[in-house]
């Protein structure tokens, strides 16, 4: 990941998450109960069993994130994946708050504790 990609999410980070695809509703409860969590892709996931009506939530938050990512990453000459995952590098690092899930890659859920989470290797280019 470049300077101009990181620099790129790190602007998007607080657009994506304080703006209208902020969960709100019944996915920022699933957030609280730990039946949804943020990846590192930079999207939303279901980490366990949640109604149609959560499901259809972080759908729609994705949907609005993607939208942000895609027109950022055309603004910025960088992949919407690159964004996405920038934007996943800040979230967990500064987002997550502590009994929150969360999921690194493919790897499993986890619940954030009081230490800081290991990233991905690619997220060690932030800020450079």
């Amino acid at each position: 990941m470049t300077r101009k990609f990181m620099l790129a999410a790190a602007v998007l980070g607080g657009l994506v998450l304080a703006g209208a695809a902020q969960a709100q509703g019944g996915a920022a409860a699933a957030i609280a109960a730990g039946t949804v969590g943020e990846q590192a892709d930079g999207y939303l996931g279901i980490a366990g069993t949640v109604g149609a009506d959560v499901r259809a939530e972080v759908e729609s938050i994705n949907i609005k994130r993607r939208a942000v990512y895609t027109d950022l990453a055309g603004k910025r000459g960088v992949t919407v994946q690159d964004v996405a995952a920038a934007t996943g590098c800040q979230t967990l690092s500064s987002r997550v708050k502590p009994g929150q899930v969360y999921r690194v890659g493919g790897g499993a859920w986890q619940t954030k504790g009081a230490g800081a989470i290991s990233l991905p290797a690619y997220c060690s280019t932030a800020g450079q």
